[in-house]
């Protein structure tokens, strides 16, 4: 570990969030507009649906598909949005199983396949005729044919841990629910398992999307998901940018990460921690940051108060 490192990692245990996050992160999102740039966001392919059961479906489309440049994933969500029509919710309950096998041939993005868009609408395309929603499904009682690792079966989610319980379950029902008879590695990268361990950025991200608002971003469709509950999508360039702020100080990008920011936002905001996610996300993907402290940048950036980046990067040896 470099001595950049060191200090950054020592001021992170000896501080937290700077005493001055808070009101920079409120300023922040004040200043956010929600509306222009949720059309520069996948979950702006959702808000193009008015009926609720189509942007929960949608959603978990759109959220699957989130990786990559955001030009490329929002054509390539359209391309999957296109077969089902103006209500895909209702397409899905009525399409005959067969014809889900055809719709998406030749789809290519990135390590997406089209079977594996035909997977993941025949696991919905079950859900709804079954559960009726997935909200439904998130809430069941778990399949008793695995090991239940929910602490208790209530319809009011009561704490992080139940929800990440209720998550897995989730990803693995749907898992079960494909068309294909093994489950094979571009489906399992669209639904990833919080009980991997992995931080499962696009998963929490769709949580988000329904349990929190609604605002100008979130829908806030599903109800019994507590948004204290809920925890950051976490990515590199989030990650880099809530170490800059005291947000979090472990080195990996996994689900004890993702936890480790969710608490530190919930000292500002209890009931509500996930309600910065949207801003610390597009200043995390903006390119403005050079990641050291510069004259000529950081005087620009609305949080550089509560910055505690070293004066080189961390890792620069100088």
């Amino acid at each position: 570990m470099t001595a950049s490192s060191k200090n950054l990692s020592k001021t992170l245990k000896e501080s937290g969030p700077a005493p001055k996050l808070k009101p920079l992160l409120e300023e922040t999102l004040k200043r956010c507009n929600g509306e222009r740039r949720r059309e520069n966001d996948p979950v702006g392919m959702a808000w193009a649906f008015t009926h609720d059961e189509d942007r929960e479906v949608v959603s978990l489309f759109a959220s699957s598909l989130a990786y990559g440049r955001v030009d490329l994933l929002r054509r390539a969500i359209d391309q999957v949005l296109q077969p089902m029509g103006d209500r895909p919710a209702e397409f899905l309950r009525q399409v005959e199983p067969s014809v889900l096998g055809g719709l998406w041939d030749g789809f290519v993005y990135r390590m997406t396949r089209g079977p594996d868009i035909t997977d993941l609408a025949t696991a919905i395309q079950k859900t709804l005729r079954i559960e009726g929603s997935l909200e439904n499904l998130y809430l069941k009682t778990p399949d008793k044919s695995r090991p239940c690792r929910l602490d208790r079966d209530s319809p009011l989610i009561s704490s992080r841990a139940e929800h990440l319980a209720r998550a897995s379950e989730f990803v693995m029902t749907l898992r079960d629910r494909r068309r294909r008879p093994e489950v094979v590695r571009g489906f399992r990268y669209l639904l990833p398992d919080p009980a991997d361990g992995s931080a499962c950025k696009r998963l929490h991200l769709f949580f988000r999307w329904m349990a929190r608002g609604p605002d100008l971003v979130d829908f806030g469709i599903w109800k019994n998901l507590p948004p204290a509950m809920l925890v950051m999508p976490l990515d590199t360039h989030t990650a880099r940018l809530c170490r800059y702020l005291g947000l979090l100080e472990r080195k990996s990008i996994d689900n004890k990460a993702a936890i480790e920011v969710s608490r530190r936002l919930q000292q500002f905001d209890p009931r509500d921690p996930l309600k910065y996610d949207f801003a610390l996300c597009h200043l995390g993907i903006s390119g403005r940051c050079i990641h050291r402290r510069s004259p000529e940048h950081c005087p620009n950036c609305p949080i550089e108060a509560a910055c505690i980046l070293p004066q080189h990067p961390v890792g620069d040896p100088r």
